[in-house]
């Protein structure tokens, strides 16, 4: 597991987003998923956070919504915070499954085949499927999905696609229109130039791998979706983007103070200078209440059934008391941040220090968050205690409808 890295408002990276998976495919609460991918993209993380959605997408969503892959390129496109949060919406409104999900996390943690096939192959795979290509359709027909996907070939070869249209009987329209979910819109195998056919730039998903498993699971589970009624998809409000801008951007004025305590409230008058001819016109509350007022919520408990950076630290609450600044230089806008003094890294130490004490001051003066100072219910959002939660307990928690189509080890958890 890579080393701690602490987000914009210091929550831990991939926690972030293990909350943002399971508010989603919970459907918890929209705004709150907003929260999470914006927490990801406004922390430096734009690239990062599409592709966390191209992932969701092909793991949870393609089965049965495989027309959605055009408007997702299409917005991934600009890149900007806004579709990425169109996206967002709409994945909330969609029927989800596990299928590929469980049995890439077979192949990205076990991957080891260890079904034999005794007796003589079918005539069917003799007679119709390249030899290269037999372990996998096997597999397949025997219901074998886990050891299927770790028998996909590394490169995938044109004539991978002739044998799904052969293995599942579809058309030639069928065919073709799944080349375009796989090559993208100009439906070619030479380097699809990201434009497609009706003119349109789009940008698109490079793992392979993830894209023809997910592209032969819409076969297996959902063959009948050509069948489908098309979907209108929405886009966001307004209101919406500006109260998700307006969380993550606004200052910190006395107008938020109805959303303190009331000893937060005293003590933070109290620092108040009231000759301040700009404190007197706008007063701002001290940096280090950010945290207690932007951070709005706590990490989702069941993201302890992945494995996280968190695992790797022996003590949490020693890197957030003496270390913040030095896990925090690890994630885009704090290394920007930071940058801009002259500071000296020491990797042993875990400590960042400023080369001139004038630095010091004005970085902590715009930047002082303070985490070992925060109430115990801030600290907890960030870095609370976690449930003992593994794979199973988040299927059942997500899935209770369906029946996982692998199980794991009681210990495992998931690696995303």
């Amino acid at each position: 597991m890579s080393k701690l890295i602490l987000t914009r408002f210091l929550y831990i990276y991939d926690e972030v987003g293990f909350s943002f998976i399971t508010t989603l495919l919970k459907k918890q609460s929209l705004t709150e998923c907003y929260f999470w991918i914006s927490e990801l993209f406004l922390s430096g993380f734009e690239q990062k956070s599409w592709e966390l959605l191209w992932f969701i997408y092909f793991d949870f969503y393609y089965i049965y919504n495989p027309q959605f892959i055009r408007f997702l390129s299409k917005k991934h496109k600009s890149g900007n915070l806004r579709d990425l949060l169109t996206v967002v919406k709409n994945l909330f409104s969609f029927r989800s499954s596990s299928e590929i999900f469980i049995t890439r996390q077979y192949n990205m943690a076990i991957n080891n085949i260890t079904h034999i096939f005794r007796g003589k192959k079918p005539n069917w795979l003799i007679t119709a499927i390249p030899l290269h290509y037999h372990a996998l359709f096997r597999f397949i027909d025997k219901k074998l999905y886990h050891f299927a996907v770790s028998s996909l070939p590394k490169t995938v070869e044109p004539d991978l696609f002739d044998a799904i249209q052969i293995y599942f009987n579809i058309g030639n329209t069928q065919i073709e229109e799944l080349k375009k979910n796989y090559y993208g819109y100009d439906g070619t195998g030479t380097g699809n130039d990201g434009t497609g056919t009706d003119g349109t730039d789009y940008e698109y998903y490079d793992n392979n791998h993830h894209k023809i498993w997910a592209i032969i699971c819409l076969l297996i589970f959902n063959p009948d979706y050509t069948q489908s009624k098309k979907k209108m998809f929405i886009g966001i409000h307004d209101s919406d983007y500006k109260d998700i801008i307006k969380i993550h951007n606004d200052p910190l004025t006395l107008d938020t103070l109805d959303t303190l305590d009331t000893l937060d409230t005293l003590d933070t008058l109290d620092t108040l200078d009231p000759l301040d001819p700009v404190a007197s016109a706008v007063s701002y509350l001290p940096i280090r209440k950010t945290l207690l007022y932007k951070c709005l919520y706590s990490i989702h408990p069941l993201s302890s059934s992945f494995s996280s950076m968190r695992d790797e630290q022996y003590n949490i609450g020693d890197c957030y008391w003496y270390h913040w600044e030095y896990y925090a230089y690890h994630s885009p806008i704090w290394k920007e941040r930071f940058d801009q003094y002259n500071i000296t890294i020491d990797d042993d130490s875990r400590k960042i220090t400023f080369d001139d004490d004038d630095e010091l001051e004005d970085f902590y003066e715009q930047y002082g968050y303070e985490p070992d100072e925060q109430s115990s219910e801030t600290q907890n959002k960030l870095f609370g205690c976690l449930p003992e939660n593994n794979w199973k307990k988040w299927i059942e928690d997500i899935f209770s409808n369906s029946k996982c189509i692998y199980d794991f080890e009681n210990d495992f958890k998931f690696n995303y």
